[in-house]
């Protein structure tokens, strides 16, 4: 696919997360965060799934584009995923840093095991 249909699909992608998110924020008592969370999470997954449809090779610096949105969708997923399990739950925030630290962990172990081949290239 070209840039701009791949622009054009991140967009609708965080357009639906938003209206997601309002429509969540209609439905609950949870406040103006529970957009964020949602929204977060909705999109963070999207730009995991759509990073499988971007270029596998990478630069001669950094990783691959598919590398690379794979790793922030799997990051924004993850903090809407705490925000929301920190506004809907009554879970120490201690407890929700450190499953962040512990998923944030195994994104990047999970990216450098993948990449590893491609050392010395």
């Amino acid at each position: 696919m070209n840039n701009r249909t791949l622009s054009a699909t991140v967009l609708g992608a965080f357009i639906i997360a938003l209206a997601v998110g309002l429509i969540t924020y209609a439905m609950t008592d949870y406040g103006l965060t529970i957009i964020l969370w949602v929204t977060l999470l909705i999109f963070g997954i999207a730009v995991f799934a759509m990073s499988f449809m971007y270029p596998k090779e990478s630069g001669k610096f950094g990783p691959s584009e598919s590398s690379y949105r794979m790793v922030v969708g799997s990051i924004a997923a993850l903090a809407g995923l705490i925000g929301l399990l920190y506004t809907i739950t009554d879970i120490d925030p201690l407890i929700l840093t450190a499953i962040f630290l512990i998923a944030f962990a195994v994104v990047i172990i999970a990216v450098a095991l993948m990449n590893r081949n491609k050392e010395g290239q």
